[in-house]
């Protein structure tokens, strides 16, 4: 009787350890506040900053690296392009507005959850056609340096 009661217990807490470490896993997750991003009708005479602004929402439960924005052209319903190097893109750790050219970092190394809010800005042109404009705006975190 004594044995059972003991191998009852030690399989519990085994089974109770490992339920714990499966629950303590490293994770991050990112999402947006919405699902599309609409910048708003920019003319070309203006500074060409949006008046939208994206939250990034980052949760996690571990150490991570930056978290990196990029962005492909974007496509003119009606025929036209914007390209990556005039999309600019600011947050709290980029120090102003960075042209997404390339990807570009919009945080810091940090632990835990946390909001990054971020601002755009279109340098347009007279040649630029007016009407919609569609790409994919991307978020990838990095590892931790």
């Amino acid at each position: 009787m004594k044995k059972r009661i003991i191998t009852c217990l030690i399989l519990t807490a085994l089974f109770g350890w490992a339920g714990i470490v499966k629950a303590d896993q490293p994770f991050v997750k990112i999402s947006t506040t919405t699902k599309s991003l609409d910048l708003g009708a920019i003319p070309f005479w203006s500074d060409g900053v949006s008046p939208t602004v994206l939250t990034v929402r980052v949760e996690s439960n571990c150490v991570h690296g930056p978290i990196v924005a990029s962005i492909t052209t974007l496509q003119g319903v009606g025929g036209g392009y914007i390209t990556p190097d005039r999309i600019s893109i600011r947050t709290p750790a980029t120090g102003g507005f960075v042209p997404m050219a390339k990807p570009v970092s919009i945080s810091e190394t940090t632990e835990g959850s946390h909001d990054i809010t971020a601002d755009f800005k279109i340098d347009t042109n007279i040649k630029d056609r007016a009407g919609r404009y569609s790409g994919s705006l991307a978020f990838t975190v990095m590892p931790p340096s």
